[in-house]
């Protein structure tokens, strides 16, 4: 089984590819692609490959856009944060929609379900794929909303709603809520943080802060592409965007 994946975060691509090879598939990864300008010319290529893993937000814009330019009649399986997008993505020859972080399991049930369907799948997706879509969409993936926060000799209730931002600081994560108190979170990455919060709430902007759309007060365009996020309660840095994620957080910061 030829295999491409397309997927900006190296490290996202590279966990992928492990899992992969872990399951009991002849697998060859055919290459990588972060982006869709790159991902829209190698498949105007009508490359000899069997599947493709497909994130949703890519270095420059929003994956669904290659398919606008671009037609491909390899099965696709999806792999994001994001759960808003699962019925558009069954538009766009899509097999699965599986959700970070992925599991071994979700990958061979995923795998299976092509050796499935690949020899006889229909030209529109069947009931049963959109039935699981419903069940994704009608709230399957659940995410934190509320955290029991150690401070001093107690325990403090806090819903997510009332942090602004999280920030990493010598390996050591603070939450900063809009009262402009700041309290060190249990989890130990952002990574961590980010993969339990809402996604339509809480944005990535870059290895250091994740943060509240509601702090955001104002983007500035700022050096060489970047942008600046000026945000309340203001953190002692500057929160900068970088050139290659500026489109990623427009879409993100223009979603409902």
């Amino acid at each position: 089984m030829r295999v491409l994946i397309i997927e900006d975060e190296a490290h996202a691509a590279t966990q992928l590819m492990t899992l992969l090879r872990g399951l009991p598939h002849s697998i060859e990864f055919v290459g990588v692609i972060d982006n869709t300008e790159e991902a829209i010319a190698f498949l105007s290529t009508q490359p000899a490959i069997d599947l493709i893993f497909l994130d949703i937000y890519l270095a420059d814009g929003i994956s669904f856009s290659i398919f606008k330019q671009v037609q491909t009649d390899v099965p696709i399986i999806f792999t994001t944060a994001y759960d808003q997008y699962a019925i558009q993505a069954f538009e766009v020859n899509s097999l699965d929609y599986l959700l970070k972080p992925i599991r071994p399991e979700q990958l061979q049930r995923a795998l299976e379900k092509y050796a499935r369907l690949t020899d006889r799948r229909p030209a529109s997706p069947d009931n049963r794929l959109l039935a699981e879509l419903s069940q994704l969409i009608q709230g399957e993936k659940k995410y934190k909303r509320n955290f029991l926060i150690p401070f001093k000799d107690r325990l403090i209730p806090v819903t997510a709603d009332e942090f602004a931002w999280f920030e990493v600081r010598y390996e050591v994560v603070r939450g900063m809520k809009f009262d402009q108190v700041s309290l060190v979170m249990e989890e130990k990455s952002l990574e961590e943080l980010s993969n339990v919060l809402h996604p339509a709430q809480f944005y990535r902007a870059n290895r250091q802060f994740l943060l509240n759309r509601k702090a955001i007060r104002e983007v500035r365009y700022y050096f060489n592409g970047r942008l600046y996020l000026q945000v309340e309660p203001a953190p002692s840095e500057k929160i900068l965007v970088s050139k290659s994620k500026v489109n990623q957080f427009r879409a993100w910061m223009n979603t409902l």
